[in-house]
């Protein structure tokens, strides 16, 4: 016959066992995370308010603290136009008098652009779909002078309205600074877009770095 108190004893011992495992398994109670990765969304609460994630293989992003884009190329929203009393974008034939650009976070949407002549800035030359496909350090200023020096790259899939042949890549340093201004540089090879960052000064405007503002500003943006 067996003894009660051993029986006792062992099932608390049990039973304390079952606990721990629960517990060490389950619970991070003092930074009050729970996980769930099988693509359903999951809450955390890190002492200054609970937000929720989805992990489902769609990723997420986060706005910065002032509340611009997490990326940002995403920021590439409004019109814009060549920086006035800038005489190396304004006198350079190559750079469009106006920009209207519209992206959004939206799944599988496109960056859409617009340039406008160089001498009217009524006048569209065309309107291309774009994907960001990336960013690119810049060859002369990064990481030694600025590290901040990013180019985004978006490819033209999409043609919607004029000829959108010149316009194959479009290299923007996306809208940034106070007052926000933006660098645009267009063409068919990403690489020998870089590249112009390296080029002498010449009466060409080169290195070409056209500088856009505002479409509302009236003084120098730069």
């Amino acid at each position: 016959m067996k003894n009660p108190k051993s029986t006792i004893v062992a099932a608390l011992i049990l039973a304390a066992l079952s606990f721990f495992i629960v517990y060490c398994t389950h619970s991070h109670a003092e930074d009050g995370h729970t996980h769930a990765h099988d693509g359903t969304a999951h809450t955390h609460d890190h002492g200054a308010g609970t937000h929720t994630h989805g992990h489902g293989g769609d990723g997420h992003t986060h706005p910065n603290a002032d509340g611009s884009p997490a990326f940002r190329y995403l920021a590439m929203n409004g019109e814009f136009r060549m920086n006035p009393n800038d005489s190396l974008t304004e006198n350079d034939p190559r750079n469009p008098s106006r920009l209207v650009l519209k992206t959004s976070e939206d799944k599988g949407s496109l960056s859409r652009m617009a340039f406008y002549a160089h001498d009217d800035m009524e006048q569209k030359l065309a309107e291309c779909g774009y994907q960001y496909i990336g960013s690119r350090p810049d060859p002369h200023y990064f990481p030694e002078q600025s590290k901040t020096s990013i180019w985004d790259v978006f490819q033209k899939v999409e043609d919607y309205d004029g000829d959108c042949a010149a316009f194959k890549y479009v290299l923007s340093r996306s809208p940034h600074g106070d007052p926000i201004h933006m660098h645009l540089r267009y063409g068919d090879d990403v690489e020998a877009l870089l590249a112009m960052s390296n080029d002498e000064k010449d009466n060409q405007f080169n290195p070409w770095w056209s500088t856009y503002c505002d479409i509302e500003r009236t003084t120098s943006c730069d």
